[in-house]
């Protein structure tokens, strides 16, 4: 119990101390994410940490992996900025879970207990990276399920009359109001060609920020063949329509199966409830 004391005393001090040292150091990049990130009022000295320690140039292989992630969410520019707060909140986590973890050592006086607690520290950031991936590849089947329908949407538009960039545009207006992110980075790319950025920078820049395959075809199809136009870019489009919805099919079944799947355990529960339920009377009775 003396021991569990110590090692509380030892880290509240320390994580004073940080919090100190890192008071007001931190305050812009903790506003600009505010609400984006859990524990934010950690952030300042979980931030200290990393930057003090030198986390992310030591670590620089296992941190690529999740950089390449926030690259696909938010975009080349604001990637790194949101892997430093996301790291952040690993570390928030962990020194959270240190902490709770001495608390109840020291009040129950468990080594169990405290052996548990230290391991659900190391697992949560973990499953935090996991989720991260989850999250990646949820927009990348949104995005590849909402594309058909905008690739339909140009092919109609050129069939009458308008060029490559005004179906662009006419897609976006059309169903201005969504959260979808497909439609999020066509926005940012209207906005583009509205400034009269070239056509050949936006839709290569748009397919990097969707990071999928699927894009990076669409983009390269209507970059060979828009100055062209006619026939041959309707075709090149019908075609990639025809595969793209393909996969649209392909992504929903998946999702189908998947949800199937999660139906199994709680079946089970269900079924083990009610064996349980009809069984009891008669094992009472004997």
């Amino acid at each position: 119990m003396i021991v569990y004391g110590i090692i509380l005393a030892v880290l509240v001090v320390t994580y004073f101390i940080l919090s100190v040292a890192s008071r007001d150091k931190y305050t812009h990049m903790v506003e600009e994410f505010d609400g984006t990130y859990s524990l934010m009022f950690m952030a300042p000295v979980s931030l200290h940490v990393i930057f003090k320690l030198q986390i992310m140039e030591k670590f620089h292989s296992q941190i690529a992996h999740i950089q390449q992630k926030m690259i696909s969410l938010y975009g080349s520019r604001d990637a790194l900025r949101h892997t430093r707060m996301f790291l952040a909140q690993l570390v928030s986590i962990f020194l959270l879970g240190v902490l709770g973890s001495t608390l109840i050592g020291l009040l129950q006086n468990d080594h169990l207990i405290f052996g548990v607690g230290l391991g659900f520290s190391v697992l949560l950031p973990a499953i935090m990276i996991n989720q991260l991936s989850n999250k990646e590849k949820e927009r990348k089947n949104q995005i590849l399920v909402e594309l058909p329908e905008v690739v339909n949407k140009i092919i109609l538009l050129v069939n009458a009359g308008e060029t490559v960039q005004q179906a662009i545009v006419r897609c976006v207006e059309l169903k201005e109001k969504t959260d979808s992110p497909l439609f999020q980075e066509l926005k940012i790319a209207v906005n583009k060609l509205t400034s009269n950025e070239p056509f050949p920078n936006v839709l290569n820049e748009f397919s990097k920020k969707c990071s999928i395959q699927e894009v990076s075809i669409f983009t390269t199809t209507v970059l060979l063949n828009y100055r062209k136009g006619g026939q041959d870019l309707i075709l090149s489009l019908r075609e990639l329509s025809h595969d793209l919805w393909e996969k649209r099919k392909n992504v929903s079944k998946t999702k189908g199966e998947e949800a199937s799947s999660k139906l199994v355990f709680p079946l089970i529960l269900i079924f083990v409830a009610i064996m349980i339920i009809v069984g009891y009377p008669a094992i009472t009775i004997l």
